[in-house]
Parts: structure tokens; C-alpha cells; sequence
């Protein structure tokens, strides 16, 4: 808590005085160094134009401190409050991003972060790592997406969505890895999706759903009484009703 604590302080002064030594240009305000972005996305080019406010540094070994926007609610202080990047399309057809999070790797360094999410409660509390809200008030269908994830490029990624537990952290393991939440978990009284909780479009390999051999699917929700599985000792797929064996096809 301690080492949290003095790295969020560190990361406020040096934000202050980053403000104080802002360097004005015109009708703009340069915080920061003065770094020029040279990142691919761009193909080199400084994509921020004309920004009227730009936060650039140039990052060094002895400097572990990153620019940052910083709030803190005191005691007593009951509000909605916090960081906000947006944007509005009245008119045309361009595209419009609230804000976009970038990173890239080049060189022998270690792994770069597009985004980092993180929340961490201390007074058991709730804490959300990310919220996504895609709504449609159009009164009628829309193409609308909580997340789209696009992998891709010019060689093979690993995995579009990954759930795992910290290795440092292993008590920390969540109960469930996904969950389609309805009824059960309490946040609505209704279904979570109208046509179909997950839908698998088309995989290269065939392998639609894989999962571990000896591990159960489960066939009667929560219960969990109802399930089968393929046993790897007997060679055989098993559907049991509690700890009974009712039904085995061997192959």
C-alpha cells in the first residue's frame, strides 16, 4: 500500500510541475518536453496537429515517472468524478473516437501495454477494472458493439481475449473466468443476450470449443448437478447426475 502510495504522489508532483514549466506557444499550451510523436500509427508523420494541448516526453532510465491525469476524492466528498476523453459527430460521415490508446514495440525491449485498466479496492468495496457501454437509442436496430477486438497484421497473434490469474497473486483467482451475467449474478432481471449467449462464426481448424479432457460441461445451470465430460483413463464420454455415473459412451 505503502510502495501504491508513493508511486501515485510522485506521479501528482511531477504533474505539477509539468504544469508549472509548460512552455505556451501561441494560443497553445505545451506541457511536457517537448517530444515529437514518431509512432508507426502515423507512418512517422506527427499526427496531432495543431493540438491545443499536447503532453510529450522523451523517457530515461533514471526517470520511471510517466505524464498522467490524477484525481482524488477526499473524505466527506461523495461525487462522480474523473478523467473524461470525448468527442461528437453532429454532421458527415467521418469517423469519431472518444479517445484512442496506443503503444508500440521496436528494438529488444520488453512487452508495450495499449491500454492498462487496473482498479484495486482496500476496503472491500467494489472495483471494476474496465466498464464497456455500447447503447442504441435509435428506437429501432443499430450495429452497435460493447468490445470489438480486431487482431491481426502481417503474422499470427496469440488470442483475441485472454482471462488468467496472476502468477504473484495465485489466491487471487477469479470464481468464474467468463460469464454472460443475468438473473443468477443479479444485474438484471432478464437474459443477457435475446438470440444466443456466445456465438462461434467460423474456426480454421474446426475446433469450434475446446476445452481440458476430464474437465465437465455442467447442463442444469448453477446447480452444476447435471454434466458430462470425456475421461481420459476410461476413453469414453461420461454424463453424470451428481457424483452418479448415469450414461458413458466409449470410442
Amino acid at each position: 500500500m505503502h510502495s501504491m502510495t508513493s508511486k501515485l504522489s510522485g506521479v501528482a508532483v511531477v504533474s505539477f510541475f509539468s504544469a508549472m514549466l509548460g512552455v505556451a506557444a501561441g494560443s497553445n499550451l505545451q506541457l511536457g518536453d517537448g517530444t515529437e510523436p514518431v509512432l508507426r500509427i502515423w507512418d512517422f508523420e506527427d499526427g496531432t496537429g495543431n493540438a491545443p494541448l499536447l503532453v510529450s516526453k522523451t523517457a530515461s532510465t533514471d526517470d520511471h515517472y510517466n505524464s498522467a491525469f490524477y484525481t482524488v476524492l477526499p473524505e466527506g466528498e461523495h461525487a462522480d468524478t474523473g478523467a473524461l476523453g470525448a468527442s461528437a459527430r453532429l454532421e458527415g460521415s467521418g469517423r469519431v473516437v472518444g479517445a484512442t490508446l496506443y503503444a508500440e514495440n521496436e528494438g529488444e525491449g520488453g512487452i508495450v501495454w495499449g491500454s492498462n485498466s487496473i482498479a484495486v479496492t482496500y476496503n472491500n468495496r467494489p472495483a471494476v477494472g474496465m466498464e464497456v457501454n455500447g447503447f442504441n437509442m435509435s428506437d429501432e436496430f443499430a450495429i452497435v458493439r460493447g468490445i470489438d477486438v480486431v487482431n491481426g497484421g502481417s503474422a499470427p497473434t496469440e488470442f483475441g481475449v485472454g482471462v488468467m490469474t496472476s502468477n504473484e497473486q495465485p489466491a487471487g483467482k477469479p470464481r468464474y473466468g467468463i460469464v454472460l451475467a443475468g438473473p443468477e449474478f443479479g444485474y438484471a432481471q432478464h437474459a443477457p443476450a435475446s438470440h444466443a449467449g456466445i456465438v462461434v462464426d467460423h474456426i480454421d481448424s474446426g475446433q469450434a470449443i475446446r476445452i481440458a479432457a476430464g474437465d465437465y460441461i455442467a447442463l442444469d445451470g448453477s446447480s452444476g448437478q447435471v454434466r458430462m465430460r470425456y475421461n481420459p483413463d476410461t476413453e469414453q464420454i461420461e454424463f453424470h447426475n451428481g457424483d452418479r455415473l448415469a450414461y458413458a459412451i466409449p470410442l
